[in-house]
C-alpha cells in the first residue's frame, strides 16, 4: 500500500462568491501531502463558475503551474463545449439553471443545444461530473449513448445513493465518488457493481482529503480493489498520462 498512487478526483479549487472563501494552492498541497495524496482533480466552485468564466482559465493555468493538478471545466449554463485543444481532462456539470444542491431544471433535457453538447463532449471522450436529481441523471443518461457520466457522492445530493445504485448499476458507463458518502454506502455499491467503476474524492473543502482517504483505506477490500478505487480507474476514465 505504501507505493500505491493515489488521486483525489473531486475538490474545489479558488474563491466562492456565494460561500465567501477561497481554497487555495497551498491549502490543497497541504492536505495532500498529509495523506500521500499524488495528484488532484480540481474545478470551480459553481457560483463562481457562474459569475465569471474566466475561473475556468484560471484553473487550467493553475493545473500547469502545479503538477499534482488534474483540471476540469465548469459547464456554463448556455451548453457551450470544451475547445478539444484546450486541455482539460473533464467537465463539471451542477445543477444546470435549476437550483443548486436542490432541484434540477428539466426544461434542459428539451433544450435543442443540449444534443449538440452531448455529441461534441462524446467526440473528445469527455467524462462529466454530473449532479442532478435522479429522474433528471436517468433521462441525460438515456440520452448521452456512452458518454462517460461519473455521479458524485454517489448521488447522496440528488437523492437516495441505494436508488442510484439501482438505477444504474448496469450502465458501465456510469461511475460514482466516494466523496462525502458512508463507508457503509461505498461497500455496497462495491459489491453490488465492483470496484472498478468506484473513484475516491474528497470534495475539499465541504470533507477532507484525510479522512476520506480513511474511509477507503479501511473498507473491507483488497489491495487490488482499493487500487482500482484510488487510481487506476480514474486514470482510465480520462486518459490521463
Amino acid at each position: 500500500m505504501d507505493n500505491m498512487e493515489i488521486i483525489d478526483s473531486h475538490a474545489h479549487w479558488g474563491p466562492s462568491v456565494a460561500l465567501f472563501m477561497t481554497v487555495t494552492t497551498e491549502e490543497i498541497l497541504r492536505q495532500a501531502e498529509s495523506c500521500g495524496v499524488d495528484r488532484v482533480v480540481i474545478f470551480p466552485f459553481p457560483s463562481q463558475a457562474l459569475d465569471d468564466e474566466m475561473i475556468n482559465e484560471d484553473i487550467l493555468e493553475e493545473s500547469r503551474r502545479v503538477d499534482k493538478f488534474i483540471p476540469y471545466y465548469y459547464i456554463p449554463d448556455d451548453l457551450r463545449s470544451i475547445p478539444l485543444q484546450k486541455g482539460y481532462y473533464g467537465a463539471k456539470w451542477h445543477w444546470t439553471r435549476g437550483i443548486q444542491d436542490c432541484s434540477s431544471n428539466y426544461d434542459v433535457l428539451s433544450d435543442p443545444r443540449l444534443a449538440v453538447f452531448i455529441e461534441e463532449s462524446q467526440d473528445i471522450n469527455l467524462p462529466i461530473i454530473m449532479e442532478e436529481e435522479l429522474e433528471f441523471t436517468e433521462t441525460f443518461v438515456k440520452k448521452s449513448g456512452d458518454l462517460k457520466i461519473i455521479i458524485p457522492h454517489m448521488g447522496m445530493l440528488g437523492g437516495d445513493p441505494l436508488e442510484f445504485l439501482n438505477r444504474f448499476r448496469h450502465n458501465e458507463n456510469v461511475f460514482f465518488d466516494t466523496a462525502l458518502a458512508g463507508q457503509s454506502t461505498v461497500a455496497k455499491f462495491k459489491d453490488k457493481i465492483g470496484p472498478e467503476r468506484i473513484l475516491f474524492g474528497s470534495d475539499i473543502p465541504f470533507g477532507s482529503m484525510k479522512s476520506e482517504l480513511n474511509k477507503i483505506l479501511s473498507l473491507s477490500a483488497g489491495d487490488g480493489e482499493k487500487e482500482l478505487i484510488l487510481s487506476r480507474n480514474i486514470r482510465r476514465l480520462i486518459g490521463f498520462e
